[in-house]
């Protein structure tokens, strides 16, 4: 691991967790609110107060992390690159998660699978954009 990856990495955990943020405090929140469908302790849980920092530090830095590894595995230099093979990850990666806790859970109504999907994937799109751009700064194809 290199210092262009190292910081990548961390610009990509930060930029993912903004975008995510974004989502869920201009979208997710209100949209969860009017389409319930989970067990009333689940709904405690996705409100309450308190955040659990070291759990979102590690979550954060995890996918942060596996965004930039996927990015540098694809070969992507630019922004355009990013979003192209970053969406292709985001994707697969939460179609995999959303539908599969839909399908075996209660976590998700039909139309909150799907709106969470968009949002995620369109975080996750953007980051790996952001980290395909910083991998190939100053390379030459």
């Amino acid at each position: 691991m290199n210092k262009k990856f190292l910081v990548t990495g961390l610009i990509t955990t930060v930029s993912n967790l903004i975008l995510n943020a974004g989502a869920y405090v201009f979208i997710l929140k209100d949209f969860y609110h009017s389409h319930p469908t989970v067990s009333e302790e689940f709904m405690k849980q996705l409100h309450r107060q308190q955040l659990i920092v070291w759990a979102m530090v590690i979550t954060s830095l995890s996918m942060g992390f596996l965004i930039t590894t996927v990015m540098k595995w694809s070969g992507a230099k630019t922004f355009a690159s990013g979003l192209k093979y970053g969406f292709i990850f985001a994707f697969l990666f939460w179609s995999s998660i959303n539908f599969g806790l839909y399908a075996s859970s209660n976590v998700f109504s039909e139309a909150s699978v799907f709106v969470d999907s968009a949002c995620s994937i369109t975080a996750m799109t953007l980051s790996e954009a952001v980290a395909a751009w910083l991998l190939g700064r100053g390379k030459t194809n």
